[in-house]
C-alpha cells in the first residue's frame, strides 16, 4: 500500500469520502486546525516518524500528495 493509499484510508475511516490525492482539503472544508493535529498524530504513529513543528504548515497538509511528500522526507 502506498503512502497516499494509507492516508486516504485514514480519511475513509473518518467518513471523509470523495477526495483524491490532489483535493485541497482546507478549501474543501475537509480539514480544520483541530483535525490537522489529528492527522499529524496519525502520520507520526502510522509511519513511525516525528514531524518537526516547522513542517506542520497548511502548505504541507493541503493535499494527500503534500502529506505524502512530508512523510517520504522523514522515511
Amino acid at each position: 500500500m502506498t503512502t497516499q493509499e494509507r492516508i486516504l484510508k485514514f480519511f475513509g475511516e473518518k467518513n471523509i469520502t470523495g477526495i483524491d490525492c490532489d483535493t485541497d482539503l482546507f478549501k474543501g472544508g475537509y480539514v480544520n486546525s483541530l483535525f490537522a493535529l489529528e492527522i499529524v498524530m496519525f502520520l507520526e504513529k502510522e509511519f513511525k516518524i516525528k514531524i518537526k513543528n516547522k513542517d506542520i504548515t497548511e502548505k504541507n497538509f493541503k493535499t494527500v500528495n503534500s502529506m505524502a511528500e512530508v512523510v517520504e522526507k522523514y522515511l
